[in-house]
């Protein structure tokens, strides 16, 4: 019985010793296919081995390269996705698609879209977006709108009619939100505006006051604030300025009169104004 429970003991060993080697083994053994295209814009896209050999008889509108064993392919307008033979292994049904993996998501995940707009750019025409699996299967609720990746998280909102462009992309029938690389909801829908500013932080705005969101997604300043003001360099945010149809004057606004200093975020309530750092910590005006 010892001896044979040394054996079954060796034998695992050796197999955890050994799998790693015989998947790296069986990688290496996947063969290299590089997405072409000969001439201008209007040539079709097909794939090639290491070697320039033709891949599969099988071209494309446009192609993306492969990321593990999917590339998303165009074909008549409409986007879908193969495997490393030239399989359709999900369907041609959406009207734009990134690869896996892009706009900082995690490799098993790739961002969908129907109803786009030609005429703007894909991936920021507000109309219903998700994200899918490998398989194709959708792994998130539909939203109106998704960003890539800002620090930590994505931000979505569950709407479907917008207006305004950029930062001041508006819904009037959803809220926003934030999930994170895999498609998980880690902020809910409750925000009636989110200005994200790239990976520091996000203002956003609830039953019409201003708080502040951490790269992660965590509120850090809760939402009791009537605006909020940054600046760092070249990049400003100020909500007061940004959402009113008639702007304060430079008398009106303190930040405008430069009495912020840079790189503090400020938050301004009956007219007073409390500074935070980046970990929505107070420090004072």
């Amino acid at each position: 019985l010892s001896d044979r429970m040394n054996r079954k003991h060796f034998l695992r060993i050796l197999s955890a010793a050994l799998l790693p080697a015989l998947l790296s083994a069986c990688a290496a053994q996947r063969p290299e296919l590089y997405a072409m295209r000969n001439g201008g814009s209007h040539q079709p896209f097909y794939f090639t081995d290491r070697y320039g050999e033709l891949a599969f008889r099988e071209f494309y509108d446009w192609a993306g390269q492969f990321v593990g064993d999917r590339a998303v392919v165009e074909r008549d307008g409409k986007w879908g996705y193969i495997d490393r033979s030239g399989e359709t292994v999900v369907p041609f049904r959406y009207d734009w698609a990134g690869s896996f993996g892009q706009y900082g998501f995690d490799e098993e995940v790739a961002m969908v879209k129907t109803g786009t707009d030609r005429d703007r750019i894909p991936l920021y025409t507000p109309c219903p977006t998700a994200l899918i699996d490998r398989d194709g299967e959708r792994i998130t609720p539909v939203y109106g709108f998704m960003t890539p990746i800002v620090g930590g998280v994505s931000f979505v909102n569950d709407g479907r009619k917008f207006h305004g462009v950029g930062r001041d992309l508006l819904a009037s029938d959803g809220k926003w939100g934030c999930v994170d690389r895999r498609g998980r909801l880690v902020v809910a829908c409750e925000y009636e505006l989110a200005y994200p500013l790239f990976d520091r932080f996000a203002f956003v705005r609830k039953d019409g006051k201003w708080g502040v969101l951490d790269r992660r997604g965590r509120l850090i300043v809760p939402c009791r604030y009537d605006a909020g003001y940054y600046r760092a360099g070249i990049y400003v945010l100020d909500t007061l300025f940004d959402t009113q149809d008639t702007p304060p004057t430079d008398g009106a606004n303190p930040a405008v009169r430069g009495e912020f200093e840079e790189g503090r975020i400020y938050m301004i309530a009956d007219g007073c104004a409390e500074a935070f750092d980046m970990k929505g910590r107070k420090i004072g005006k």
